[in-house]
């Protein structure tokens, strides 16, 4: 076992490329996400419906070292405040196989 942080974030998914851009300059090459989560937030209800992407949310899971995630925080934190969405750590263990 190794201990990790999970990082999970939810986004509008219109912004899904700018934070898997973020990741990626910053050395982070392993996540999962996916489009099309709904819910309901600060920024009220997101449906899925409509015309276009902007009430859809994606859902991001980035497992890292505690160093890669001392190293992005703030600039995740800087994202969030202009992207909106909601970012939530946890302490995990990977199971190495």
């Amino acid at each position: 076992m190794q201990a990790y942080k999970k990082i999970e974030v939810i986004i509008p998914k219109l912004e899904s490329k700018r934070l898997i851009a973020l990741l990626q300059r910053n050395g982070i090459k392993g996540y999962s996400y996916w489009g099309g989560i709904r819910g309901s937030g600060d920024r009220g209800l997101q449906d899925g419906e409509g015309l276009s992407e902007a009430f859809v949310n994606a859902y991001f899971v980035v497992a890292c070292s505690e160093e890669d995630f001392n190293r992005i925080k703030e600039k995740l934190r800087v994202f969030l405040s202009d992207a909106g969405g909601v970012c939530m750590i946890s302490d995990v263990d990977w199971l190495i196989h």
